[in-house]
């Protein structure tokens, strides 16, 4: 039997533990023969790392980093996402186009008129929408303690940033409440991995 392959996407603000509870599916996720692939944007290719210098250098504008981003994005899909659903995998990536809805919807303010709405509507047309999302829900005051490298100043400008990212994150959620899951990731981090285990194993049996 051919099974299906499905996308699986990780979401929320920067300090929930997304990447922790990734890794820990990485070394527990193993059921009937069934391939699971673990990936995360931005990715490790050429414009993944770019990216990235560009993201810590902040040599580029908000509009430029949104580009950058929908470019890896392009490449991620069709060097990876994409082949792998093809042969029947399970996906699960740490981040994918919510997070430029959310984030690029906050920053863009002022920049263009809902922002949010219009990064969803560029990638309408050749994105793949996953089929399942979860989100993962912290207050961003514990979000940016858990980042408590940053300087002072730069924890508040991140605070105030985060709230409008998780009001944007609660939109989403509220217009496709179908696709996600919402997660408390403000609980004990073994917690949290097994509410996303279950969530996952759970979707996955109910498709059988």
């Amino acid at each position: 039997m051919i099974m299906r392959g499905y996308l699986i996407t990780l979401e929320g603000i920067d300090g929930t533990g997304k990447s922790t509870v990734a890794a820990m599916l990485a070394r527990r996720l193993e059921r009937d023969g069934r391939e699971f692939v673990f990936t995360a944007e931005p990715t490790g290719s050429d414009v993944g790392q770019l990216l990235k210098r560009r993201l810590q250098t902040k040599e580029t504008s908000e509009l430029e980093d949104l580009f950058l981003f929908m470019a890896d994005h392009a490449d991620h899909l069709v060097g990876e996402v994409i082949p792998a659903l093809e042969r029947g995998a399970v996906v699960i990536s740490d981040r994918y186009s919510d997070s430029r809805a959310a984030y690029q919807g906050a920053t863009l303010r002022g920049t263009v008129p809902d922002p949010m709405t219009w990064v969803r509507e560029l990638h309408r047309p050749w994105s793949m929408v996953p089929d399942l999302t979860i989100l993962f829900v912290l207050d961003p005051s514990t979000a940016v303690e858990r980042c408590r490298s940053r300087p002072e100043q730069e924890r508040f400008e991140q605070k105030e940033l985060l709230r409008r990212v998780a009001g944007n994150f609660r939109r989403l959620a509220e217009l496709e409440p179908e696709r996600f899951m919402l997660i408390d990731a403000g609980r004990d981090p073994e917690d949290v991995f097994e509410q996303v285990l279950a969530a996952i194993t759970g979707f996955l049996d109910r498709r059988v």
